[in-house]
């Protein structure tokens, strides 16, 4: 049990530092205060006040990117520990948190290559552009949909799909299931929470930005 917290806190911390790294990265690369600026954007009105801001800014970007990373980790954990259960599997929760985590690692490789592509291939690119990239998604295929539809677009993509796969090869290794069983439990689980999700997201993008429905 030891190894376990042992194991999950390595994994843990690993992915939150890389996750943040590759945000600040971001941050000082592309996103930064005169980026915001020359895009129409000033983060202050008064002369001055930018940088303060901007530090301000970044800093809640971090707390709030952990927790949600954290939260996110440990619930898709839950849905596959419970859906193991129900199908008389009996792997201890934590095993599966380190799992998961692992896995998490595939959209570290997605966001790396979001920041490399709109350095190289969008010299002059608004935030509009940022908003919208993100390579192999099905937002690549409607690009006048309107903004509403770029997070459920944008998660239907290769490294989301990968990501089902690398979960199913996860719980066949876990558990006396084939891979194809293992699969078919991954998506009867986290795929219908992942739908619920994205319907959530979108309602709440209506009601409170419903000018840009």
């Amino acid at each position: 049990m030891n190894f376990i917290k042992k194991s999950n806190l390595i994994s843990l911390g690993a992915i939150l530092g890389l996750t943040l790294a590759i945000i600040s990265a971001s941050n000082r690369t592309i996103l930064t205060n005169n980026f915001f600026a020359e895009n129409g954007h000033p983060l202050a009105v008064l002369p001055g006040q930018d940088i303060l801001l901007f530090a301000g800014l970044q800093k809640w970007i971090y707390i709030v990117t952990g927790f949600y990373l954290l939260f996110k980790l440990c619930l898709i954990a839950l849905i596959l520990y419970t859906a193991l259960y129900i199908a008389d599997h009996l792997i201890p929760y934590g095993v599966i948190l380190h799992m998961v985590t692992i896995c998490e690692a595939i959209f570290l490789l997605a966001a790396v290559v979001k920041i490399w592509w709109f350095r190289h291939y969008y010299p002059h690119g608004t935030l509009l552009d940022w908003h919208r990239l993100y390579l192999l998604s099905a937002l690549s295929l409607f690009p006048a949909v309107p903004a509403d539809w770029y997070y459920p677009l944008q998660t239907l993509n290769v490294f989301e799909v990968s990501y089902w796969f690398l979960l199913a090869f996860g719980i066949s290794q876990l558990t006396h299931l084939d891979y194809r069983r293992s699969l078919r439990l991954v998506l009867a689980s986290y795929l219908p929470a992942l739908l619920i999700w994205m319907v959530v997201v979108c309602f709440c993008a209506i009601m409170y930005f419903p000018s840009h429905g």
